[in-house]
């Protein structure tokens, strides 16, 4: 799966200059009788770029999804693929550093946005020390958010030192919070980071990864330095034909995300890939996705089978614009699962009994590891 996407089809054969003994016999009717080799060029030239939502909504399925993006990181890290991960969040700065530091400059009849951040958490630049540290430390960020608002944790904050202490609750700084959902801010800068990542790393095959629980935050409805506000008519806005790089979109800032994603795809040569995370598994967040049906009667059969393969699965594929390929997930059903067979009590003893326990640990464990097997094909 690591092969150089294109080198097949760099492939070169040259002659070697060694006679080949089997074609000796042909040297009075044929000059070619030297051995020739067929020269692949070497390189792993495949390149992932991972965007993690850091928002509020996330916080009872970020710690999950934090898990499942460990094992897209530790399968780059065992295959050597470059890799960059980010999470955007509006809450990294203070009040003194925002005012002198700007993620926006605007100009008149540019879409006006909010200043926020995109923090790279992890790298394929980090040594295994430093990898190991930043995924301890956002796969304990992510177990923070998920237990936050539960008893234990009101609780231990209302104990005396060494009680907080004991429960392991001390919190994390301020600057990672969650807050709103600055998706079209990140990916409006992906416009200029994926080129520079791709031309540094010689990268052939880009894929770019989306981790979010729904749809960023829209433009504050208006147009730097026009004088019309959000509360005004929003076919104004529908009028406006806005220029991201070389692509072009009619003004519709709902579709402002799916605007970026496809100038992405098509600008960057990039394989989107999105995963969505739902919290509760409602009819809207499956049927919204179908589009393609006859009638009534077959959009319900359509999400039946969607519904039942979720079930089964953990997550569905689905057609959404602006990615090449787009899965929902089951947020409540993403943890990963290990087993230990030292654990397991095996009551028959016998070795078709230790078979069947070892292959149904085995068959959870892939399951469980539902983005990394969905990932790992789209790669493929």
């Amino acid at each position: 799966m690591k092969k150089a996407a294109t080198a097949y089809k760099r492939a070169s054969t040259d002659k070697t200059g060694i006679i080949d003994p089997l074609k000796l016999p042909q040297y009075q009717y044929n000059e070619d009788i030297f051995k020739k080799l067929t020269i692949i060029p070497d390189g792993k030239n495949h390149g992932m770029m991972m965007l993690l939502d850091w928002s509020g909504s996330m916080s009872d399925v970020l710690f999950n999804t934090v898990k499942q993006l460990i094992n897209l990181v530790e399968f780059c890290r065992k295959v050597n693929i470059p890799f960059e991960v980010y999470f955007f969040t509006s809450e990294r700065s203070s009040y003194e550093e925002e005012k002198t530091t700007k993620g926006f400059s605007h100009k008149n009849g540019d879409w006006f946005f909010e200043d926020f951040h995109l923090v790279n958490c992890l790298s394929h630049r980090m040594n295994k020390k430093q990898a190991d540290l930043a995924l301890k430390t956002l796969f304990h960020m992510g177990m923070y958010f998920d237990d936050r608002y539960t008893w234990n944790r009101r609780n231990a904050f209302d104990q005396d030192a060494d009680a907080l202490a004991a429960s392991n609750n001390y919190g994390i700084p301020g600057k990672y919070y969650l807050g709103n959902t600055p998706l079209n801010e990140s990916l409006i800068y992906m416009d200029k980071l994926i080129p520079m990542f791709r031309k540094k790393y010689g990268i052939e095959k880009m894929t770019f990864i989306t981790l979010t629980d729904g749809s960023g935050n829209s433009p504050r409805g208006k147009i730097f330095g026009s004088e019309k506000s959000e509360y005004d008519d929003e076919e104004y806005y529908r009028q406006k034909v806005y220029q991201i790089g070389k692509s072009k979109f009619v003004g519709d800032y709902h579709n402002f995300t799916n605007n970026l994603l496809t100038h992405l795809q098509k600008e960057h040569k990039c394989n989107v890939i999105g995963f969505y995370v739902i919290k509760r598994v409602k009819r809207w967040d499956i049927e919204k996705y179908i589009d393609n049906y006859k009638d009534y009667s077959d959009k319900i059969n359509q999400y039946n089978k969607l519904r039942k393969e979720l079930t089964r699965d953990k997550a569905i594929a689905v057609n959404a614009d602006g990615y090449n390929k787009f899965f929902i997930l089951d947020g409540k059903k993403l943890a990963v699962e290990s087993f230990d067979m030292g654990n397991v009590e095996v009551k028959k003893g016998t070795p078709s009994e230790l078979k069947r326990i070892f292959g149904k640990s085995m068959a959870n464990r892939l399951v469980s590891r539902v983005v990394l097997n969905k990932f790992i094909k789209e790669v493929a």
